[in-house]
């Protein structure tokens, strides 16, 4: 189990670099590791943020249906269908009030 959630956290931070380095140049790991050592970053956040991320993209760039788009999601972050539905859905409600 804690096996899984380094793994996790190490995708995760993965990800985060690719974003900020396409927003801040190269020198974004030391960033993100700052980020995490520091406590700034909390993992759950950061792994919603993706998510949305990735589902938006998913949405732009595809002609996919969405349910498949949430069994691909649900599959990338060892998540339930129901929970990967539950971010992007509750980030929409927020967004749209």
């Amino acid at each position: 189990m804690v096996q899984d959630f380094k793994d996790h956290v190490q995708l995760l931070k993965e990800d985060l670099v690719e974003e900020i380095t396409a927003l801040c140049g190269e020198s974004s790991l030391n960033v993100v590791e700052t980020l995490y050592r520091e406590g700034l970053l909390n993992s759950t956040s950061t792994r919603n943020y993706l998510i949305r991320r990735d589902f938006d993209k998913a949405l732009v760039g595809k002609v996919e249906l969405i349910k498949h788009i949430f069994l691909d999601l649900s599959d990338k972050y060892d998540m339930s269908v129901r929970q990967v539905q539950r971010i992007v859905y509750d980030h929409v409600r927020t967004k749209c009030q």
